[in-house]
């Protein structure tokens, strides 16, 4: 009778090593299972900071190519005012040049209309060509500030997404080895 109690006992014993291995398998999963969901929630803030510093990062850049963009602008607006001052002035000097000479050679009437209408003439195909020269310049800038933003959208589109953690998915990770090797099945049809 004592050795059936003791093959009871050792059969027993080896199902309670069983079950504590199973126990001990379900501790090591549940830690595997709490240090991953960590570690994605992690990596989720980690992103998330990345991100913004780098959308701060390309709004800044922007504001400051847009700041150079505005000052080409001005400078360009500048020196067509400048431009035009310049050339209305030569052109006034040019006309009182030509009455002088005229005055003092005893030239009038229709040859001295003439001169002065082809300075005026001369002057404002000059005029022309800068104001076209000016705005040239100005659609020049504009492209580049299109471009500009265009580059900046696509920073921030090309900006990995943060993706917050999947705790069910970690789980069936987690969980998809043990329950593989079979690890839980004495722990699960024993009702535990």
């Amino acid at each position: 009778m004592c050795e059936p109690s003791g093959n009871a006992a050792a059969t027993d014993n080896a199902g309670a090593s069983s079950g504590g291995m199973s126990a001990g398998a379900g501790i090591m999963m549940g830690g595997q299972l709490i240090s991953s969901v960590l570690a994605q929630q992690s990596q989720y803030r980690l992103q998330q900071t990345q991100n913004r510093i780098n959308r701060k990062a390309a709004l800044a850049s922007l504001e400051g190519d847009q700041a150079i963009l505005l000052r080409n602008m001005q400078e360009e607006s500048e020196a067509f005012a400048q431009s035009n001052f310049d050339r209305q002035r030569r052109a006034m000097e040019l006309e009182a040049t030509a009455n002088v000479m005229a005055g003092e050679a005893g030239v009038s009437g229709i040859s001295v209309d003439a001169i002065t209408r082809e300075i005026g003439r001369q002057e404002g195909e000059v005029g022309v060509r800068t104001k076209k020269t000016y705005e040239n310049r100005l659609k020049s800038i504009e492209d580049s500030h299109t471009k500009l933003v265009s580059n900046m959208v696509a920073r921030m589109n090309n900006l990995p997404p943060a993706t917050e953690p999947n705790i069910l998915a970690t789980a069936l990770n987690v969980t998809a080895p043990y329950v593989a090797s079979g690890q839980f099945d004495d722990y699960f049809s024993k009702g535990n």
